[in-house]
């Protein structure tokens, strides 16, 4: 799966001349966090958020530098912490040469991208125009419906189990030789023996998810595997 398979098409954006104000509006009757900032051709040159207009003169939240520190600070410096707190204009607060994904960027390079800089939308640009945009709000919608398909497929207790056992298999913090699983009418029972509790959570969480499971019964003890060894 691919950006352009979950970005929601047509993303509000605004001009680098468009006024703060009217872009801070923009972000609120939409519900989002941030704007693309495109050119007169459409051509994606900057990106403001919310985090851009936190430091600003109207609310009093401007950057406040001790005098030292100030003295310290390269003029120029300080003049952009002014145009930033003080401007009025998308142009003064954005932020330059965003970056961006392609409709063909796969989703797992999307997310690795915004945990790595905490962003909470990348714009999705083809030959440099903006076409849409991919929020987390768009892997929730995706998570939801791949959650509600998984319910509502039927599964026999032995492809059941037998997904389970190739889930555990997959992993290589259990032994699945150490875990027996029973399956009735959709119901898993989980029993065996591991070393820490959280090897136990997340058995349990991978019966859980396998489609056609209606309830696990936890059976796992938990016990230091060490004294279980010959001496």
């Amino acid at each position: 799966m691919n950006a352009g398979d979950i970005m929601t098409l047509g993303a509000a954006t605004v001009r680098p001349d468009t006024a703060i104000l009217t872009a801070a509006q923009l972000m609120l009757q939409h519900g989002i966090s941030g704007l693309p900032v495109v050119d007169a051709g459409g051509r994606l040159v900057g990106m403001v958020t919310e985090r851009d207009l936190l430091r600003r003169a109207e609310t009093g939240t401007e950057q406040a530098r001790p005098r030292w520190l100030a003295f310290l600070m390269d003029p120029a410096a300080q003049a952009e912490d002014y145009i930033r707190s003080h401007g009025r204009k998308v142009a003064d607060v954005m932020t330059h040469d965003p970056e961006s994904v392609a409709p063909e960027t796969p989703i797992a390079e999307v997310v690795a991208r915004m945990e790595a800089r905490g962003f909470r939308r990348l714009p999705v640009v083809r030959d440099g125009a903006v076409v849409g945009i991919v929020s987390r709000a768009n892997f929730l919608r995706v998570l939801a419906r791949r959650l509600e398909d998984d319910a509502e497929v039927p599964a026999d207790d032995l492809a059941i189990r037998r997904r389970i056992l190739e889930e555990i298999g997959k992993q290589n913090w259990v032994s699945k030789s150490s875990v027996d699983v029973v399956v009735k009418g959709g119901k898993v029972e989980l029993d065996g023996l591991v070393g820490d509790e959280r090897v136990r959570d997340a058995l349990r969480i991978a019966a859980q998810n396998v489609p056609g499971v209606q309830e696990v019964v936890d059976r796992i003890r938990v016990e230091n595997l060490l004294s279980h060894l010959p001496i």
